[in-house]
């Protein structure tokens, strides 16, 4: 199943970035061990979904992935966060509780929908369509810190990004 999802994940294309809110790191940091889980199952969940639409192969079927499911096991999330089977189980139930993702079942592996996943994803401007409003970086009046960032996460001239 490996090798037919990998170009679908993230880690793959190794850029871009993840929107966490400060609740959910203050919970991940916290010494509440509950929250604590919660947390990392839900950060786990959020950094693995997949980012674009592609097929997934199953050990007897291929299934249609769209952006914010993620197919995967317990067993898996598991091992990526350190909880135990019976703890990402219990975190997923809550989160699909309190409507953050649905779970569902497919063949051994479970599919996990991210809720609201479209309103989540920032659609990039179309530079040839639309100029760029930004000024430009180092000029009199900008925030330097704020125009080092943009900078930083904006391709300029054909450039490549600097993001590993």
């Amino acid at each position: 199943m490996r090798k037919c999802k990998e170009s679908m994940t993230p880690g793959y294309r190794k850029c871009g970035y993840l929107k966490v809110g400060r609740n959910v790191l203050k919970a991940f940091f916290s010494g509440d061990g509950e929250q604590s889980r919660l947390a990392a199952v839900w950060l786990c969940v959020q950094t693995f979904a997949y980012f674009s639409e592609g097929v997934v192969c199953l050990n007897d079927f291929s299934y249609v992935c769209r952006p914010g499911e993620w197919v995967t096991s317990f067993t898996e999330i598991a091992g990526l966060t350190g909880l135990c089977r019976k703890s990402v189980k219990r975190c997923l139930e809550r989160l699909e509780k309190n409507l953050f993702l649905q779970v569902k079942d497919l063949d051994s592996y479970k599919l996990i929908v991210l809720m609201n996943y479209e309103q989540q994803v920032v659609i990039k401007r179309d530079t040839a369509n639309n100029p760029t409003d930004l000024p430009p970086a180092g000029t009199e009046g900008g925030d330097g810190f704020f125009d080092a960032i943009n900078n930083f996460y904006t391709h300029q001239n054909g450039q490549k990004g600097a993001v590993n």
